[in-house]
C-alpha cells in the first residue's frame, strides 16, 4: 500500500507542472492592441499662480523704502478639458502614444495685505484658451491583468508643450511633465491573445508646468488631472 501511495504521489507531483503547462499554453498571453485611438475627458486640479506686490517709493530723502499698497495671490481654478489621444503599443509592456487637451480654465486673484488694512477680496477673471500637446511612454503591467484578463494596469510618463491665450491676445507659453497611472479595459480578446475592440481608460496624473500664465518670473507650478477616455484597439 505504502508503495502505492508513493507512486500516487509522485505521479501527481508530475503531472501538476505539465498540466499547468498546457493551461499556458492554451492561453497565451495577452498583448495590448497594436493601435489605440480615443477620446474624452478629463478634470484638472487647482493650481498657485505666483504672488505680486503693488509697491510705490516712499517720498523720504536718502534710500527710500518701497510702501507696499497690496499684495494679488493668482491661481487658476479646477476645470473640465477636452482629450484626444492616439498610442502605438510595441510589445506586451512597452507603448508610446501622443495626445492632444484643450481646457478654458479661469485664473482668480486673491488681494491682500492692503496698505489701509481692509479686509482681502476675491476676484474672478477671465477664462483664457489653454493647449497642450503631450507625448508619452507607456509600460503595461501585462502580468497582472484582471476581469478575464481584458483589464490591465499601466503606468506613463512624459512631456508636453502648452500654450496659453487670453481674450485680449496675451499669450504664453509652457512646458509640462507628467507621470500617472491607470487602467485600461477592452471589449474583446482575439484567439491569438490580442486585446482590442470597444474599450475605456481612466488615469491619474501628477503633472508639473514650467511656464505659463503667471504673477512670478520662470515659475514652476504642480496639479492634478484625472481623464476617463473611451478607446478602441485595433
Amino acid at each position: 500500500m505504502s508503495t502505492r501511495l508513493a507512486t500516487l504521489a509522485l505521479l501527481t507531483l508530475v503531472s501538476s507542472p505539465i498540466a499547468a503547462m498546457a493551461q499556458t499554453e492554451a492561453e497565451p498571453p495577452v498583448r495590448p492592441p497594436t493601435v489605440e485611438i480615443g477620446g474624452g475627458i478629463g478634470w484638472f486640479g487647482q493650481a498657485d499662480a505666483g504672488t505680486r506686490d503693488a509697491t510705490m517709493t516712499a517720498n523720504q530723502p536718502g534710500d527710500p523704502d518701497r510702501l507696499n499698497f497690496f499684495s494679488a495671490t493668482g491661481k487658476t481654478r479646477s476645470g473640465p478639458a477636452g482629450i484626444g489621444i492616439i498610442g502605438v503599443n510595441f510589445s506586451r509592456h512597452f507603448g508610446v502614444e501622443g495626445g492632444f487637451q484643450y481646457s478654458r480654465p479661469r485664473l482668480v486673484i486673491d488681494v491682500d495685505e492692503d496698505v489701509e488694512h481692509t479686509p482681502g477680496v476675491t476676484i474672478e477673471g477671465d477664462a483664457f484658451d489653454q493647449f497642450v500637446a503631450e507625448g508619452n511612454f507607456i509600460y503595461h503591467f501585462n502580468q497582472a491583468r484582471f476581469d478575464n484578463r481584458r483589464t490591465v494596469p499601466f503606468v506613463l510618463a512624459g512631456v508636453g508643450a502648452l500654450r496659453q491665450k487670453t481674450d485680449d491676445g496675451i499669450t504664453e507659453n509652457g512646458t509640462i511633465y507628467q507621470a500617472g497611472l491607470g487602467f485600461k479595459w477592452f471589449s474583446g480578446i482575439s484567439s491569438r491573445g490580442r486585446a482590442g475592440g470597444p474599450g475605456m481608460r481612466l488615469d491619474v496624473r501628477y503633472v508639473f508646468r514650467d511656464g505659463g500664465l503667471d504673477f512670478e518670473e520662470d515659475a514652476r507650478r504642480s496639479f492634478f488631472t484625472f481623464t476617463a477616455t473611451a478607446l478602441f484597439g485595433f
